[in-house]
């Protein structure tokens, strides 16, 4: 009779669960409380950080040249949290390599800064993307990401105090309106046309892009398979080369200020917070809502792993200094890469194998 009952309220517990984490649940907590709030807070970073620019343009002392990169690092905390869903806006509005393309055009860049041109922001919105964003700005704040990621601020020119106000500027109108093309408008020349947070949130047979819950639930499980499939394959794995001689340094991400593992950590939990549903205090159901709906057990093992993927990406950090670049020139750093490397492509077969699955079980 006990263990009736107990079966009776496991039951009990499974549909009081579903109940409480449908798809259009799942849906509109993601949609507004995740990536609406990244894109929110990545637009407050990004002012934050123009602003500290700002104030090192006018008065370049060693104290406002720290607050300016620690603006740098804060602005870049919500867009790797955003990578998980590239998808929308970021992508048909061309938002994402005018942000973030990597590896910098360093030779182009270094020319237009010995050249007797008058830098604006209008200037370099005509340059091409990879002589803008974040890692132009990176370039300029930090040190050359070899053997250091600090720089003195008596080092800093008059014409690169130009560009970087013209950068940061350029960077925060990008993100502005990244969040208005989410938050009210997806596409400029359509005004009438809603927030793409209310495209995603509203699936049915009327909807452009998604004609069903299962269709926006699939782009989200996607971006999330996408951008681990990213940090292993690409962002870890291409730098690596085949062996220690191949390393190649100018392919790793954020290299001059040595933010590559936390650029790599944010990225996976940027995937915690699509699963999960908590961002900054919000919590709701997330993917693991509705895998709990199918497997329980599977649910959890999902989330560990995550949680596992994050903690090797930053177990690749030297011992004695430094960052990703570094440790891809020693054996035992890059041993440790491989490990994070394993670990991110079992979590991308889990979620395609055993998590995309479940879609089609509810």
């Amino acid at each position: 009779m006990k263990a009736l009952k107990l079966m009776i309220a496991a039951f009990a517990l499974v549909g009081a669960t579903a109940q409480a984490a449908t798809q259009q649940e799942i849906i509109n907590h993601i949609s507004y409380n995740v990536i609406l709030a990244t894109y929110q807070n990545l637009a407050n970073q990004t002012a934050s950080l123009r602003q500290a620019i700002e104030t090192l343009a006018a008065d370049p002392t060693q104290a406002n040249l720290d607050n300016a990169q620690n603006a740098w690092r804060a602005a870049r905390v919500p867009w790797e949290n955003s990578e998980a869903f590239l998808f929308g806006p970021v992508d048909s509005l061309g938002i994402d390599p005018m942000l973030d393309t990597w590896p910098l055009n360093k030779l182009d860049l270094d020319q237009v800064l010995q050249s007797n041109r008058t830098i604006t922001t209008d200037f370099v919105r005509a340059l091409g993307t990879n002589l803008q964003g974040f890692h132009t700005i990176e370039y300029l704040l930090f040190g050359d990401g070899v053997n250091s990621n600090t720089k003195p601020a008596s080092s800093l020119t008059a014409k690169q105090l130009e560009y970087l106000k013209a950068s940061s500027v350029l960077l925060a109108q990008h993100t502005a309106e990244l969040h208005h093309a989410w938050s009210t408008n997806y596409d400029p020349e359509s005004p009438s046309l809603p927030g793409y947070v209310a495209v995603i949130s509203r699936p049915g047979f009327d909807n452009l892009f998604y004609t069903s819950e299962r269709a926006v639930m699939e782009e989200f499980v996607q971006g999330m398979m996408g951008i681990v499939d990213e940090v292993a394959n690409g962002k870890i794995a291409d730098p690596m080369g085949g062996n220690i001689g191949s390393a190649n340094m100018a392919l790793v991400e954020s290299p001059f200020a040595w933010n590559s593992l936390n650029d790599f950590t944010n990225n996976i939990r940027s995937v915690y917070h699509i699963y999960t549903g908590q961002y900054q205090g919000s919590s709701g159901p997330g993917i693991k809502a509705l895998v709990e709906n199918v497997d329980a057990d599977l649910a959890a093992r999902v989330e560990q792993q995550i949680l596992g993927c994050m903690q090797m990406i930053q177990a690749i950090r030297p011992a004695n200094g430094g960052d990703f670049g570094q440790a891809i020139l020693t054996n035992d750093g890059r041993a440790r890469a491989q490990l994070a490397i394993e670990a991110l492509n079992a979590l991308h077969g889990t979620l395609e194998s055993e998590v995309l699955p479940t879609l089609d079980m509810q």
